[in-house]
């Protein structure tokens, strides 16, 4: 096993341990999850609502989640907007998904390994990752693999990379750059900060890169959705009711990050992104433009294009 290889497991088994800590704390926030009235719970909730345009087109498919070890919470989720999913919780620490099943909270789950999914190719109509993806030590190997076992495609809602700052912001970090070369300081990488307790880098998502991913396999299309949202401690145990002084602050740092991000002062803090393996039909098409998605139809390779026809043509 290589140096690389030890930090691979390292990275893992530092998350394993850091997930399955559950002191008194932590363990009457858990019980706040379940709760479908909370500030937290409109939160994530909101996160996932502008699916549902696809979730209903797709209502009696069998779906998977992946990193979904709180309970199985993301499957509920989807099974709120749509009761007729079948959907699959997966998590490589199964400790929480033994309890949730225990409990009869979800029906089933199975202990999974992202970058080495057990599943047979296409045994899922859709792969779903929810804010899991960023803490992956390999994440691009896991975003195969659930293409792989996916048959329509794969669904990500992630934080979006946010490194297209805008002209004062370049200038600003050009200059304190240089400023630090000149006193003899040392000039970090800017991603020098952006790794977790558990050890692992912290990917985001970029609309660029999964258009890459896209065209490289050769998808159809991709859809993306932007949206910002805003943490405050306590929004768990807070109710989302009209007038709740940290609902309204929530909805309002909300509200403000959006105004800023139309005006093009600021990018988007998450996105939701869509992997299309079967092209989407004008209806779907409809109702996810409605909720706020662009579709991205991507171009077919102009030279498997003309191997195709070549082929039909010889067996014609």
């Amino acid at each position: 096993m290589t140096k690389h290889d030890d930090n691979i497991e390292l990275s893992y088994q530092m998350q394993l341990e850091n997930y399955e800590k559950k002191d008194e704390e932590t363990a009457r926030l858990m019980e706040t999850w379940f709760e479908e009235d909370t500030v937290d719970y409109w939160r994530h909730f909101r996160m996932v609502e502008p699916l549902k345009p696809l979730i209903d087109r797709y209502k009696n498919t069998k779906w998977v989640t992946i990193g979904d070890g709180r309970f199985g919470l993301d499957s509920i989720r989807l099974k709120k907007i749509q009761p007729a999913l079948d959907v699959l919780p997966t998590d490589i620490s199964p400790s929480l998904l033994q309890e949730a099943k225990e409990k009869k909270i979800i029906s089933d789950y199975k202990a999974e390994n992202a970058e080495h999914l057990s599943f047979a190719d296409n045994s899922f109509d859709f792969s779903f990752c929810k804010e899991a993806f960023h803490h992956f030590p390999r994440p691009y190997i896991a975003l195969y693999e659930m293409l792989r076992v996916s048959r329509l495609g794969v669904i990500f809602i992630e934080p979006n990379e946010r490194k297209d700052k805008k002209i004062p912001d370049r200038i600003f970090n050009v200059v304190k750059r240089a400023m630090k070369r000149i006193i003899g300081k040392p000039v970090l990488h800017p991603e020098t900060w952006n790794f977790e307790v558990s050890g692992n880098y912290i990917y985001t998502l970029s609309k660029n890169e999964m258009e890459k991913v896209g065209l490289g396999l050769q998808l159809p299309a991709v859809a993306f959705h932007f949206y910002n949202d805003y943490y405050e401690q306590g929004v768990e145990y807070q109710k989302a009711t009209p007038g709740n002084e940290l609902f309204e602050k929530v909805k309002k740092m909300i509200a403000n990050e959006d105004l800023k991000c139309r005006l093009g002062l600021q990018t988007y803090q998450g996105i939701i992104a869509i992997l299309f393996k079967v092209a989407p039909d004008a209806e779907l098409r409809r109702g996810l433009m409605e909720t706020g998605f662009q579709i991205v139809n991507l171009p077919e390779n102009p030279y498997q294009k003309k191997r195709k026809e070549e082929t039909a043509k010889h067996i014609s």
